[in-house]
């Protein structure tokens, strides 16, 4: 990490927050990690926020990322139980992985000293960042405008902008457009046949088909139309 060395050993689980710069340098033995990415709109609207402003952006400074395996058996059941909803996808799997993701963040402040009790340590990012996904989640299949959004946040546009991609560590219009394209792969996996892609391009806010394929692409390493022949492709 940026200020760190730290070794990976059987059963650590290492946690940062997501504007945190963190890679592997050297790996002399087989290794294989899982590593868990998720939206912080879902812990906030789960109420994680009752533990600090931007509970997913920033953590204490007594926290060192690493929680070595002998510490890690409550982290670990959390991370095999999402992975057995991702698996079996029964009746309500995402609300019970929202479920673990809460408890996951309950357990990194009780046992781990992830959350900071100072109200100051926000990082300088202060603004409701709830309304922003809300607002976001209900219009990313429209024209969004940074405008509207930054009015939401109080802020203003360039401020705004370089706030969200300072705490969520990608800009606006991608994290848009991610929404976009996870939409637009439900779309397809469920209507099958019964849409065209255009149709389905212009549900989820793209404007032409060029965009929609390049974005689509870029983020689910296959096509759309790739897709819409075998749904199985992203499901494996």
């Amino acid at each position: 990490t940026e200020n760190a060395v730290y070794p990976m050993m059987p059963g650590d689980v290492f946690v940062f927050s997501s504007n945190e710069v963190h890679y592997i340098t050297g790996v002399d033995r087989e290794l294989s990690i899982t590593n868990l990415q998720f939206e912080p709109r879902f812990l906030i609207e789960s109420g994680t926020e009752r533990y600090g402003l931007n509970f997913c952006f920033f953590h204490s400074p007594g926290f060192k990322n690493r929680i070595p395996a002998a510490a890690a058996a409550v982290q670990q059941e959390y991370h095999r139980g999402i992975r057995e909803e991702l698996l079996k996808r029964e009746t309500g799997y995402a609300d019970a992985i929202k479920a673990y993701l809460k408890l996951m963040a309950i357990d990194l402040v009780r046992r781990h000293d992830y959350q900071t009790n100072d109200p100051g340590h926000n990082g300088g990012a202060i603004f409701d960042m709830a309304s922003v996904y809300n607002y976001i989640e209900d219009h990313f299949s429209e024209e969004i405008r940074l405008k509207d959004v930054a009015e939401i946040a109080a802020l203003s546009p360039n401020y705004f902008s370089h706030a969200f991609k300072k705490l969520n560590g990608i800009s606006l219009w991608e994290y848009i457009t991610a929404k976009r394209v996870e939409k637009a792969a439900r779309l397809i996996a469920e209507q099958k046949n019964a849409a065209t892609l255009l149709e389905i391009a212009t549900q989820c806010g793209f404007n032409n088909t060029v965009n929609f394929n390049k974005a689509f692409k870029r983020q689910k390493g296959i096509t759309p139309g790739e897709l819409k022949k075998n749904t199985k492709l992203l499901s494996d």
